[in-house]
């Protein structure tokens, strides 16, 4: 029976020094939130206004790829709707490699970042009516501790909801 319980014990401890057990601390949904917020201007152009904060205790690297942050309309993180249906995202979509460091953005603990965007330049939209625009994404990679990047075969990715709004234009 004690060689049993032997065995066991150096089986979980070697699970729990491993370096998966380590990578896969849970984030809390709270830890990281998002707001955003949609302003359309005179010229029929919409403003998209995105405020990502990590609540948590913990500096965070998130791969950028597909969320606003990248820079651009690389993926379809916003949904844009009329009463007709779903407008076609005309944005680019990338196929990619390994990322690199620069493809992380690093938000330290209790900091916030923005990224402003103009919605036409994925959609075309209609001069009125009502826009219901929601926005998601997936991000690809989520770091806790250590320097990215890190191989596509150790990330560890989170949804991210980061609201919805309606426009009448």
């Amino acid at each position: 029976m004690r060689r049993h319980s032997l065995r066991f014990a150096a089986a979980l401890l070697a699970a729990c020094l491993s370096p998966m057990a380590l990578a896969v601390t849970p984030l809390q949904h709270a830890d990281l939130s998002c707001q955003f917020q949609a302003t359309p201007r005179p010229d029929g152009q919409v403003s998209l206004q995105f405020k990502l904060s990590n609540n948590g205790k913990r500096d965070l690297h998130l791969l950028r790829w597909g969320s606003p942050f990248e820079g651009g309309w690389f993926g379809p993180f916003v949904k844009a709707s009329t009463a007709q249906g779903e407008l076609a995202f005309q944005g680019a979509m990338r196929k990619r490699g390994d990322p690199s460091a620069q493809d992380y953005l690093s938000l330290p603990a209790g900091q916030s970042l923005t990224a402003s965007l103009t919605l036409n330049d994925a959609f075309t939209l209609p001069p009125t009516g009502k826009l219901r625009l929601k926005a998601r994404w997936h991000w690809h990679d989520m770091m806790l501790r250590g320097t990215p990047p890190r191989p596509r075969a150790q990330h560890r990715g989170l949804d991210q909801d980061c609201g919805e709004v309606t426009l009448t234009r």
